[in-house]
């Protein structure tokens, strides 16, 4: 069997330069010259260079330098003859014979058009179809139409057939493949038939023509609908002497098969954030083939992209019936200690808006900035500096009046309610607002806009005192990193999606010390705080994590870690409209799902203190040492930077060695 190029190589062409010519500058004159404004597409170049991206060995996106669609670009030699017909007998027979307009068709679509007073059919050659799909809007309309016609022309009048052909071959449109847009036969062959371009048989070459008249359709759920177009075809190439009578035959009885292995993975958004970093740190060739190991897992996203659309789906079944279809989530997994970003959603649909969530929606965080305040508070206490602070300290959760640029504020708690004087540690399980406003002010709001920048937060931070309350927007990709550094112990790296040997170096962003603390703290919130309904999913005693719920119940987020895995989920809409859930609500449910698969796969490591840090016992509720005298509330084993835990003496007596530690017994026991 021959190929496309010899198909062409045999064709006779006909070329009527002046006639054309003239006819080119009739109709740009007709259109209004509109066109020009577009540059000629330089098709005497080659293609740009294929890049493959692949997470593990399962190829994920294949595009044409760093293009946003899917595209692999064939040349015309290595195109199978029978594609080559297929395409020829259904979109332009006469593409050999006509020099760029086939008047035949013109008026056959003319007539049609009169009849219904409008544009119904386009007549177009295969070289309109390349000058409007690489220049022009979709738009239906006459004066398109001209200039549409006079960029065929001067097609023609500066390229080969054979040029065009292939250029149109591998850039006209094929649809969608879940989220992905497909262009170009070479693409649309791995994306619906599982194969490549080079490797398919009549019966495909059939099924790939019929579907640029309608590629959603052809590559949909209706089978018989495909098979009527592909037969078509096959009766028309019959019919042209492309195929026998028994090849045709024989194609009409093989049945309309999909892509075999079931639905490869995607993954839209995560692809185009790795286009984005390879165009950045990539140097590619100016042509072939290029292979790129990606850093994602595709079982994890597998499950990230399932647990987005079910928690998707749950919350809007809470929701008035107009409001559904606008709640968004966005989700980002990464190595604490590597960078590497294992999962990535942008929105619940890549199709209907590729605007990457994960990167560049910045949002307010709300309460998911607490432990970065609380964490600069420790940064300061290591210092030197005011305040001494540590998880048992006490702060008053009292009314506050704040003095800023546009006045005087006072902060409140979600619930309206004030505690009295509660530990750091019940005021970042409970995420109360007041104490986290008081100790941002004596750290300075400079000063916790300073520790957030080392953790990787690029996003302008206010330095205003409700920026303790995350009212500065940030991205999920820039709050899952910060939080991802804390899981590394205090080491910041740069977030990836290639896996390249010039990794960027890592960096302290802050002391090992004060980000076990916060750890620490975190995973009280997981036992005791706003995150302790993760226990439904066994996570509660193995994660440390945080929710985030801003004004109005607008952004609802859920960032929580282990020491391997940090994942970060974010729910809101796009135009701000109130969620009504908070972020245990509506991110945690959502994380949690995806958290626990990844710790089912490969058990995470357990959290562990470095030098310089020390265990005490304490009073839940005061912070005091605990003992038989001390206090008569719950106590915990609470972190402390090695000289700042609290005495040993707390009141009536102090009992040191093994006698406090038979007293501590006997109490245990009669509790």
């Amino acid at each position: 069997m021959g190929n496309g190029g010899t198909h062409v190589a045999m064709s006779v062409r006909r070329f009527a330069g002046p006639a054309a010519l003239i006819l080119a500058v009739a109709l740009g004159a007709a259109g209004g010259w509109a066109w020009v404004r577009y540059p000629l597409p330089d098709l005497r170049d080659g293609p740009l260079p294929t890049v493959r991206l692949y997470a593990g060995g399962e190829e994920i996106a294949a595009f044409q330098g760093t293009t946003r669609h899917a595209q692999v670009w064939v040349p015309l030699k290595r195109i199978p003859r029978p594609v080559v017909d297929a395409v020829l007998a259904t979109e332009d027979r006469r593409f050999f014979q006509h020099w760029g307009i086939d008047p035949a068709a013109v008026l056959r679509a003319a007539a049609t058009d009169l009849r219904h007073g409008a544009l119904r059919q386009g007549g177009s050659t295969i070289t309109q179809q390349l000058a409007r799909g690489r220049f022009l809007t979709p738009e239906r309309t006459w004066g398109r139409k001209l200039r549409e016609s006079a960029i065929a022309l001067l097609l023609e009048l500066r390229y080969p057939k054979a040029r065009i052909l292939e250029a149109y071959l591998n850039t006209v449109y094929m649809g969608h493949d879940g989220d992905v847009a497909v262009h170009g036969l070479g693409a649309a062959a791995r994306h619906f038939l599982g194969r490549d371009l080079e490797a398919v048989h009549p019966h495909e070459a059939a099924l790939l023509a019929a579907a640029i008249a309608a590629p959603n359709r052809i590559f949909g759920a209706d089978r018989d609908r495909a098979r009527a177009r592909r037969d078509a075809v096959l009766e028309a190439m019959r019919r042209q002497g492309a195929l026998a009578e028994a090849e045709a035959r024989a194609a009409m009885g093989r049945p309309v098969v999909g892509r075999a292995g079931g639905a490869p993975l995607r993954a839209p958004y995560f692809v185009d954030l790795a286009r984005e970093e390879i165009a950045r740190r990539a140097g590619l060739p100016a042509s072939g083939e290029v292979r790129i190991a990606t850093t994602l897992d595709p079982a994890l996203q597998r499950v990230a992209e399932a647990a987005a659309r079910q928690g998707i789906e749950r919350i809007e079944q809470r929701r008035d019936p107009a409001a559904r279809g606008k709640v968004q989530a966005a989700l980002v997994a990464m190595e604490p200690a590597s960078g590497r970003i294992r999962a990535l959603l942008g929105g619940r649909s890549y199709r209907h808006s590729p605007f990457n969530r994960a990167t560049r929606a910045a949002r307010q965080p709300g309460s998911l900035f607490k432990p970065i305040v609380y964490l600069a508070a420790f940064e300061t206490a290591a210092a030197g500096g005011a305040p001494s602070l540590t998880a048992a300290s006490l702060v008053p959760d009292e009314p506050i009046v704040v003095g800023s640029a546009n006045g005087t504020w006072s902060p409140r708690n979600m619930d309206g309610r004030f505690r009295g004087t509660v530990t750091v540690r019940r005021a970042l399980e409970e995420s109360l607002n007041v104490p986290a406003v008081r100790v941002g002010q004596d750290v300075g709001p400079d000063r916790v806009a300073a520790v957030a920048r080392a953790l990787g937060i690029r996003s302008h931070l206010a330095p205003v005192p409700s920026l303790p309350l995350g009212t500065s927007e940030v991205t999920l990709l820039e709050i899952t990193g910060a939080f991802a550094t804390l899981a590394n112990g205090g080491v910041r790296v740069m977030p990836t999606t290639l896996v390249a040997e010039d990794e960027a170096a890592p960096g302290r962003a802050v002391s090992a010390e004060s980000a076990f603390l916060i750890t620490h703290l975190l995973r009280g919130v997981m036992r005791e705080g706003t995150g302790r309904s993760s226990a439904r999913w066994g996570l509660s005693e193995r994660t440390a994590g945080k929710t985030g719920t801003t004004d109005g119940l607008r952004d609802a987020w859920f960032v929580g870690y282990t020491p391997d895995l940090a994942l970060g989920v974010w729910v809101g809409t796009d135009d701000g409209a109130p969620l009504g859930l908070t972020g245990a609500q509506a991110a945690l449910p959502i994380w949690a799902a995806v958290m626990q698969a990844a710790v089912r796969r490969a058990p995470p490591r357990e959290f562990t203190p470095p030098p310089g840090i020390v265990m005490a016992s304490v009073d839940r509720d005061t912070g005091r040492p605990a003992s038989f005298w001390c206090g008569g509330g719950a106590r915990i084993e609470e972190a402390f930077r090695a000289g700042s835990e609290p005495p040993g003496a707390c009141g009536e007596l102090s009992l040191a060695g093994p006698a406090d530690r038979i007293l501590r017994w006997f109490r245990n026991v009669l509790q």
